[in-house]
């Protein structure tokens, strides 16, 4: 059994706050692309792990420990052996540790028969991981609280999408950037609400209410980052946008052409691994 995960970009990204609990709450859209991992799961008698291109011990794996808990959980006496092909970059803003662990959420569910529903899905999955909720369905959405409230939207014609993913390692990189907030990083969510209110109504996806509220803090906080964003304005790059809490941008552009053509001039010019991809929508995810 295979599936594909999909990485996800936040088309905007406010911070509304800290909450008692520690994380923060969000208010955010966001939209799955044609970048994927893959996920391939066949019966064994215990949880096995291979990671193909990903070198991060086992036992320290999301997709790992997302299988052991669910076996756990659920009373499961069958294990399952599971391959994982990285494509997507790691600790990117990307989600594709979350996209991994709800594509082995569902795989397992058939696997194992648990017969669970997609609420039922969601619901293990937030005790997963923040995003891991959004990934059991994909496609567009409006994500709040601290990534497991999700309100779905009409499928977003984004068009193409230049993804740019510069070479910055943070450990820990999320809770490391969420700790450099400060109140002034905190917004009201109402840029996200606005952009909801247009994708719900069929309008397109203005840059003006593409915010991330990362954006000035990755400047600040991860080297080299500054360097990439003055090469994009050199080639006439004008609308560039963080996603997650970095480092990769990206840029909407007018088509397949134009995407493969700056995506390859990123890479082999500027040696900045960048890739060209469409948004997903729930129907092709679900397929």
């Amino acid at each position: 059994m295979k599936i594909k995960a999909p990485a996800k970009l936040n088309l905007s990204l406010e911070i509304t706050g800290k909450r008692p609990d520690g994380y923060h709450d969000i208010s955010s859209i966001f939209q799955t692309v044609s970048l994927f991992d893959t996920v391939d799961v066949q019966p064994a008698e215990d949880i096995y792990l291979d990671s193909i291109g990903f070198d991060l011990p086992v036992k320290e794996n999301i997709i790992y420990k997302t299988a052991v808990e669910m076996r756990r959980k659920y009373g499961v006496e069958d294990g399952a052996k599971i391959v994982l092909e990285k494509e997507i970059p790691i600790s990117a803003g990307l989600g594709g540790g979350s996209s991994d662990a709800a594509s082995t959420i569902k795989i397992l569910n058939d696997l194992w028969r648990l017969n669970l529903s997609l609420p039922e899905l969601s619901s293990f999955g937030s005790t997963i991981g923040s995003d891991v909720p959004f990934f059991i369905e994909g496609g567009t959405s409006f994500v709040h609280g601290r990534g497991e409230l999700i309100r779905e939207l009409p499928d977003l014609n984004l068009g193409w999408t230049v993804i740019i993913i510069p070479n910055i390692e943070i450990n820990n990189k999320t809770a490391t950037m969420y700790s450099y907030l400060d109140k002034g990083s905190y917004t009201q969510g109402g840029l996200s609400r606005k952009l909801e209110a247009r994708i719900r109504n069929g309008g397109d996806c203005p840059p003006q209410l593409m915010f991330n509220g990362f954006f000035k803090t990755a400047i600040e906080r991860q080297p080299g980052l500054e360097k990439v964003l003055g090469i994009l304005k050199e080639i006439g790059i004008k609308e560039i946008h963080l996603t997650g809490s970095g480092p990769s941008l990206f840029t909407v552009v007018t088509g397949k052409e134009v995407a493969t053509a700056l995506s390859l001039l990123l890479n082999h010019k500027h040696h900045i691994k960048a890739f060209a991809v469409e948004n997903i929508s729930r129907v092709h995810f679900e397929g």
